[in-house]
Parts: C-alpha cells; sequence; structure tokens
C-alpha cells in the first residue's frame, strides 16, 4: 500500500517500481511476490490515479500487469476505456501529436493482453475499448490499428465460450437459437449479460406451441419492396460506457449551445457590471479571426442550412420509410395451425385461411430510435401452389383493404418500417409477429430480420421556406458548393459552430475526402444515376455529359453548365479538367525488348455534382468526373464512418 501510494504521489518512481517488479518476476523463487505486487496494483492504484494526460507516465506499470495473466483485466480495461474516452473529448486541432502518441501505446497494450490472456473475461471489456477506439478516436492511423486488433481478436480465439459469443453476434436468424436452446427452455429466456452489453433485442414472447413458433419464419414473409443494392447481413451497437447521455458530443455531434455571459442570471445582490468583468477575466475570449467575403459567405450559406436540421434531442427527427410486403402461404400455415386445408372443389376465396389483427413489432440494436409497430387488420394466405388452383388465383380480384397508411393487395399487405436514425448507419431490425388465426389460436414469433442498408438513408437536403420553387436548383448548388468547401479545408469553418432548429443545439463540420476510381461506361454510369441517384443529382456540367443526360428526360429541375465557370460552381470542379489529352501508356516487348508508345484516348465526358443529405445532420458530396471507359468518383463528407460503406455502394451501384 505504501507503494501504491508513494507512486500516485511521485511520478520519477515509476522505471524504479518497475524494476523492482522485473527483478521478482524474473526470480523462480520469488515470482509470486510480483505477482502480489501488480495485484496490489490492481486493487488499489487503478481506483485512486487521475485520468489525464499525466496517466501515461504509468504505461510502463499497465504493461507488467497486461502481461501478467494472474491479474484479472478488468481493472486496467475499464481505466483505459475511461483514458481513451478523456483523450476523445479533450482533443483539440493543437493535441493531434499527443493523442496519435498516447493512443497508440494504449493499443500496444491492448496487444499485450491479446498475447497473455487465454480467458473469456478478457472478451467484453476489450472489445468494448477497442471498438470505441475505431469509431470514435480522432486520430486515422490509431482508428486503423485498432480495427486490425478487432481483427485479431475475433479471429484467433479458440475458447468454446468465445465463439459461443460471436455466434450469437454475428449470425442472426432462428437457426442459431435453436442451436443454442436447451432442453425444454423457452425461446422467451432472458439473454445473457454479456451479450446484452450489445444487443438490446426483445426475446419472443413463449407461444403456446414452442415448434410453431421456430418454424413461423418459413411460411411468413416480410420482404423489402426495393431490395438493396449491398445487403447488411450483421449489425453491431457501442453502448455509451458510462458516458452521460445527455451529452454525448462525439457520439452524435451535437451539443448544446453555451448562453452568453450577457444572457447568464445574475444574483439579486450582485452588481451586474463586476459579475460581467469578472467572467471576462476568467473566461477570456477567443481571438478575433479575420475572414473573407467568400469564407463569409459560405458560413452564412451554412448557418441558413442547419437552421432547417431539427435537434432530434429536443423535437421529433428526421425519419427515413422501408416499405415491406406482407405474405404468408396457406398450406404451411394450414398445417402449423390445425386449419382445415381447402377441398379440390370448393372455392379458393371461402377456404383460404386469414390471419386478424395482426400486429408487427421492430426492434433494432442500431441506433435507429423506437420504431413504431404496424397493424393489419386481415390478410389473406397465398393459395397453395397446385395446377387445379392456378386457374383460379389467375383469375382473383384485387381486393383493396385500408390498414392506415398502408393497403393491401391481393395477398400481400404492404407495411411501412419507419426509422429516426440518430447515426446513418445500416444495420438489421428485428421483426416480431402476433396475429389470431381462424380457429382462436394466437399466431406469435420471430421473422426473419430486415437489411438497413447505407442507401436508405438517402435524403435530399431540406429547402428553407422562403426559397422559391424556381430558384430551388440554384440554392441546391450553393449549397453543395459551401459543403464542399467546409468538408475540404476545415481551417476555414472548423471553429464555426451551426445552430440546429429549435435553437437549442449546435453542429460543427469536420470534413473528410476520398478518391475511387470506376471502369465503368458513360452508358452504364449514366443509366445508374438516373436509376439510383437522379434526385440528389444538383448540377451536370460538360456539353457532352449534358446533352446526353438532357435527352434521357429522367434528370430535371438542376443546373446545367455546358461550360465549367469558377464563378458559378466553386471549387467544387476546380480540379476537374475537361480538356485532357490522350493517356500514353509505356511498355517494353519481351521478345527485341523495344520500346513502344500506346496511345490510348481517354475523353472527358463532363461531371456531376450530387448532394446527399444523412440524417440526422450529416452530408455526402460526390463529384463524378465522367470519361467514355471510366470515371473519377471524388468523395467528401463530415461523417468519416459512413466512407466504409460508400466504397461497397459504389461498386454495387456500377457494377
Amino acid at each position: 500500500m505504501m507503494l501504491v501510494e508513494l507512486t500516485l504521489e511521485f511520478k520519477g518512481l515509476v522505471p524504479v517500481v518497475v524494476a523492482f517488479i522485473d527483478r521478482f518476476l524474473g526470480c523462480h523463487k520469488h515470482c509470486w511476490l510480483g505477482e502480489r505486487l501488480l495485484q496490489t496494483f490492481d486493487e488499489h492504484f487503478f481506483p485512486k490515479v487521475k485520468i489525464d494526460n499525466r496517466l501515461s507516465f504509468y504505461f510502463p506499470i499497465f504493461d507488467r500487469i497486461a502481461k501478467n495473466d494472474t491479474v484479472p483485466p478488468r481493472g486496467l480495461l475499464e481505466l483505459l476505456t475511461h483514458f481513451m474516452i478523456y483523450l476523445v473529448e479533450k482533443h483539440d486541432p493543437d493535441t493531434g501529436l499527443k493523442s496519435w502518441s498516447q493512443g497508440s501505446k494504449v493499443l500496444g497494450i491492448c496487444r499485450t493482453m491479446l498475447m497473455h490472456h487465454h480467458s473469456s473475461r478478457l472478451f467484453v471489456g476489450l472489445s468494448r475499448l477497442l471498438v470505441f477506439t475505431c469509431l470514435y478516436f480522432p486520430d486515422l492511423e490509431v482508428r486503423d490499428d485498432a480495427s486490425v486488433k478487432v481483427y485479431m481478436f475475433f479471429v484467433h480465439e479458440d475458447l468454446k465460450e468465445r465463439i459461443y459469443l460471436r455466434m450469437l453476434i454475428c449470425v442472426p436468424g432462428t437457426k442459431l437459437r435453436h442451436i443454442l436452446n436447451n432442453g425444454d427452455r423457452l425461446l422467451g429466456i432472458s439473454p445473457s449479460p454479456q451479450s446484452d452489453l450489445y444487443f438490446h433485442v426483445q426475446s419472443p414472447q413463449p407461444s403456446g406451441d414452442i415448434i410453431k413458433s421456430r418454424t413461423i419464419s418459413s411460411y411468413i414473409h416480410l420482404e423489402r419492396v426495393i431490395p438493396l443494392l449491398v445487403k447488411q447481413s450483421w449489425s453491431l451497437s457501442l453502448s455509451t460506457l458510462g458516458i452521460s447521455v445527455d451529452k454525448p458530443a462525439y457520439l452524435e455531434g451535437i451539443r448544446d449551445s453555451e448562453p452568453s455571459v450577457e444572457q447568464r442570471e445574475v444574483d439579486g445582490g450582485t452588481n451586474i457590471q463586476t459579475h460581467l468583468n469578472n467572467d471576462r477575466i476568467d473566461h477570456p475570449c477567443e481571438p478575433l479571426r479575420v475572414i473573407d467575403s467568400k469564407i463569409s459567405e459560405i458560413i452564412g450559406m451554412l448557418r441558413r442550412h442547419f437552421s432547417t436540421i431539427p435537434d432530434f434531442r429536443h423535437m421529433p427527427g428526421l425519419k427515413i420509410r422501408i416499405l415491406c410486403s406482407l405474405r404468408f402461404e396457406s398450406e404451411p400455415f394450414s398445417c402449423a395451425w390445425g386449419i382445415d386445408l381447402p377441398a379440390e372443389d370448393s372455392d379458393v376465396l371461402d377456404v383460404l385461411p386469414a390471419m386478424y389483427a395482426a400486429v408487427l413489432t421492430f426492434s433494432s440494436s442500431a441506433p435507429y430510435g423506437s420504431i413504431p409497430s404496424n397493424r393489419i387488420p386481415f390478410l389473406l394466405g397465398e393459395p397453395p401452389v397446385k395446377e387445379n388452383f392456378m386457374g383460379l388465383t389467375d383469375s382473383l380480384d384485387i381486393v383493396p383493404i385500408e390498414n392506415g397508411s398502408c393497403e393491401v393487395e391481393s395477398f400481400k399487405a404492404l407495411v411501412t418500417i419507419e426509422l429516426e436514425p440518430r447515426e446513418p448507419v445500416p444495420g438489421l431490425v428485428d421483426v416480431s409477429i402476433e396475429a389470431n388465426a381462424e380457429n382462436g389460436q394466437i399466431v406469435r414469433g420471430q421473422l426473419q430480420s430486415i437489411s438497413i442498408g447505407i442507401e436508405d438513408m438517402f435524403l435530399r437536403a431540406i429547402v428553407p421556406s422562403d426559397i422559391l420553387e424556381d430558384i430551388i436548383p440554384g440554392y441546391y448548388l450553393d449549397l453543395f458548393n459551401a459543403l464542399w468547401e467546409a468538408c475540404g479545408s476545415s481551417t476555414n469553418t472548423g471553429h464555426e459552430s451551426f445552430p440546429l432548429k429549435g435553437g437549442k443545439g449546435v453542429a460543427a463540420i469536420s470534413g473528410t475526402r476520398s478518391v475511387k476510381l470506376l471502369e465503368v461506361s458513360v452508358t452504364s454510369l449514366i443509366q445508374a444515376i438516373e436509376h439510383y441517384l437522379a434526385p440528389f443529382v444538383v448540377c451536370v456540367l460538360g456539353e457532352p455529359l449534358v446533352n446526353i443526360v438532357k435527352n434521357g428526360g429522367i434528370i430535371k429541375d438542376i443546373i446545367w453548365e455546358e461550360t465549367a465557370s469558377d464563378s458559378t460552381l466553386g471549387d467544387a470542379v476546380s480540379d476537374a479538367n475537361f480538356d485532357r489529352g490522350p493517356l500514353y501508356l509505356k511498355y517494353l516487348e519481351d521478345d527485341e525488348e523495344r520500346e513502344n508508345h500506346v496511345q490510348i484516348r481517354k475523353k472527358n465526358m463532363g461531371c456531376f455534382l450530387i448532394l446527399i443529405f444523412l440524417p440526422p445532420r450529416f452530408h455526402l458530396l460526390f463529384q463524378m468526373e465522367v470519361c467514355d471507359v471510366s470515371t473519377l468518383v471524388r468523395i467528401r463528407t463530415d461523417h468519416w464512418p459512413c466512407l466504409a460503406y460508400i466504397d461497397d455502394y459504389l461498386e454495387a451501384l456500377f457494377s
């Protein structure tokens, strides 16, 4: 205990303590004393140490604790997690190098734990720390290093308990639940505490017949009306790690605006002028910054735009809607629930099974907010696929049945899944159904999950109410240019905060850029954009491309520019050159080793400018420089995690 107290008070003793511990651990007879000393540090040092930048002085001691498998890793992992949270919260432009150094040292300790600990007690704490670092640490190199360690952590585990945990996280569906169910235990059992840290999925209620509930997803189907280009097969959510939910600045990107000194309440007996002067002394104002007229216009445009975005913490946020269709097969449904099958000479409509008062409930571990349930008053089953029913099936009329905003057509019911994203990420929505059968039984069970893709998050930017309809295209182009500049050089707008709708929250822009080359013909590219991205095109640039797109007649109400104009298009097309010459490829022939030049002409057609809004407040910008055989896509965004999904999306879009 005295050694712990001295180490807390005098950081210069750390090398001496480390050498002292190493001497014990290096002696076979006294090794247990070194282990006992490390355990003492684990029990009494971690609760008392202060979490700040000087915590790195103690990293040599932490490294010895990480190497020793007799010390439980929980205390060290919790301390390192809180330290990483501290680094993220305190990060600013002046701490970049320090954040990189300290983050790299923390990951070095994590690597030591991976090499020396082989028990499942390491799983929860270390995975939370690594995933948090992957998502939110400000330094890109540290994030990439954490991603590699996450991969190592999940691939090199060989214990049965960890395999089960990985299966629970990465393999959705009822088959896995069947494998892991034991004996007569029902589907409504409570999930394990460890898996609950990642997933908050409601377990289906136990049904009267467990076999019926297990097989319900094989004949009751909820399917997307519009299939995804890139399917998301798993979903992982990160808990807030004990951080106050009211102020997750780095999780939400939105914080409450602080009232000015003049707006603060002053006690009745206090002199106002003295109070203001004291506040100015304690909290000196930021130095004045000189900005030119161009930056001033950009900031004005961004302030106007962000004032239309609702702060979902204080008012309803922006919603996305996923259209699905619900149907069920008559034969397996009737066999499972004891409903008589139709006779061959009977009327199909009279004998088909039906579900009454069906309720679909939704849940997700992804940040989609509270998902409203759907109610379907009545739904007929699909007729059996038999020769003697085919003629009758084809002759059936379409019977519309109202369900609020949903419509039922033929043997399918349209279902709308309404999400209010807190972050634009793909995920899975789990679906449970509860309905009444004709014979009075309650049909209850879990259906196949619905995949949500990054393309589901694509919305058009909100237009202020005072913008006239005929100038909306110009407004979108000006907004694109402002966001392109802000996401490209954050030094111009990085210190600005933009108030959101509602007057309580403010947001800042931290931009990221990327580039992708697509080997696709101009015809295929235009067809894909017209089919999937037409609502988000704000400008088409270049005479050849303008003529082709205009003749298609699908993309309308945008800005058409046959020639590049810096005054009109700003910096978004400053890198685009529509008069590039031929591309020369030099190679050596194997036979005669003669140098030859092969000329490949690469005709530059023009450029697409695409503006996509990602709820709750982010943006995705594409500048597509179109050639006849390839396209260069320049990407800018103020939400860097979405780049992980955009690469696959573009590949699928133009494949």
